[in-house]
């Protein structure tokens, strides 16, 4: 992940396996830097930086030598065949298609099951931030972060819902139809934010996997969403919070 300027990188592992960190410490090596737009990029992650707090430096703050232009990452991996995925925003698009596609995320969280407070019943969602992908070749798709807020001086309430949701192979207009979703709620300064950072195909495969990072009081811990099948998406990874400015 990228730290504090582009020219940094922290540096995550499954399990936070402390001796696969300390084996990066080793050597240089070859990483692909992907953007959240679809850009790739090549660089070398070098030795431990020397800057950043003593909570980056537990956690793997390294030097990073991208290519020219490298500029507009967001997400790396080592040694991996990497294809990226562009997120498209809405914010591209005309005003009326933007507002169709953010009332359709809308409708979507309202059919979202999982728990909440009653004190949000009834309310109306705000779309954050709406981004369509292809989950699979042909699979148009869409991610979506989404929130009610209880405006009580003493209390401030805030639900958050972040979704996928995809049409069906070939379908490029109409509704879409939910495929994953999770929401919390609690209070306004306490509750987790989440924001899709990256997508893209991993190993060589056809399968989407989305970059998610949950930032909450004890940091930011980024998630591994995978597709599995058709509407089918679990989280496949999640890491320790961190902090690293």
């Amino acid at each position: 992940m990228q730290g504090a300027s582009p020219d940094e990188a922290i540096v995550l592992v499954p399990g936070d396996d402390v001796a696969g960190m300390r084996g990066l410490d080793s050597v240089a090596h070859d990483a692909v830097l992907i953007g959240r737009g679809g850009a790739r990029f090549t660089a070398t992650l070098g030795a431990p930086s020397v800057g950043g707090s003593a909570e980056c430096r537990l956690y793997g703050l390294r030097d990073l030598r991208g290519e020219d232009g490298a500029k507009g990452w967001a997400v790396g991996f080592l040694n991996a065949l990497v294809s990226p995925t562009a997120l498209d925003s809405i914010e591209v698009l005309s005003s009326r298609d933007s507002s169709a596609l953010a009332a359709e995320a809308s409708r979507l969280a309202s059919t979202v099951t999982a728990a909440s407070g009653a004190s949000f019943q009834g309310l109306r969602f705000t779309a954050h931030d709406v981004r369509r992908f292809e989950a699979w070749p042909g699979v148009q798709a869409l991610i979506a972060h989404l929130t009610r807020k209880v405006n009580q001086e003493a209390n401030p309430q805030e639900e958050q819902t972040l979704l996928i949701a995809e049409r069906d192979s070939g379908v490029t207009t109409g509704a879409y139809t939910l495929a994953f979703a999770e929401r919390t709620h609690g209070l306004e300064e306490q509750i987790a934010t989440s924001e899709v950072i990256a997508a893209a195909r991993l190993g060589g495969t056809s399968r989407t996997t989305l970059v998610v990072a949950r930032d909450g009081e004890n940091g930011v811990a980024y998630a591994l969403l995978e597709r599995v099948g058709v509407r089918r998406w679990r989280v496949r990874w999640t890491s320790r919070p961190t902090r690293c400015s």
